[in-house]
């Protein structure tokens, strides 16, 4: 029993790693799109906003692309939010009521108790790292998706400019 109780203290000590690993993972990343949304807004004012003249079917291919990248990147950004909010890392019991527990019980017992509360809360981690992973991998999705258009933008833009 006590070498299945040091392997869940090192499993627990992974998935706690692993959950700061996301969390500060989600932190980069939303930074990143926050810059990808400025300088997204940097391009609508290029040229007093030329990006927004659909004066033929090929300009409003433009604004097509723009509009289509603009949710894109917003989507991401959101998603980047949902991955990051705030909720609680789950922890082992550290209350009175456990360490009292602990104290009146046999030692077999107490290990049992420990495995116990390792099991638990371990999944309980699993699943609060699971549920960050989802929207960040969606924001990540969304964000090469916004980057492709982003490309297909500045191709149509440097083809307009060039045959004007």
């Amino acid at each position: 029993m006590d070498d299945t109780i040091r392997y869940l203290q090192d499993r627990f000590k992974e998935e706690q790693g692993r959950f700061d690993h996301f969390e500060n993972k989600c932190a980069k990343f939303l930074t990143a799109v926050s810059i990808v949304i400025v300088a997204l807004s940097a391009l609508a004012g290029f040229k007093n906003g030329v990006l927004f003249q659909a004066t033929s079917p090929f300009a409003m291919l433009i604004l097509l692309n723009f509009i289509v990248c603009a949710i894109c990147i917003a989507c991401s950004w959101g998603h980047a939010f949902s991955a990051l909010r705030i909720c609680d890392c789950p922890s082992l019991p550290s209350n009175r009521q456990t360490a009292d527990y602990l104290l009146s019980v046999n030692d077999e017992q107490q290990k049992l108790h420990i495995y116990n509360c390792y099991v638990d809360t371990l999944e309980k981690l699993t699943k609060a790292i699971n549920e960050k992973s989802r929207p960040l991998e969606h924001a990540y999705n969304e964000l090469v998706m916004g980057a492709g258009f982003i490309l297909l933008l500045a191709i149509l833009t440097t083809t307009r400019e060039l045959s004007a």
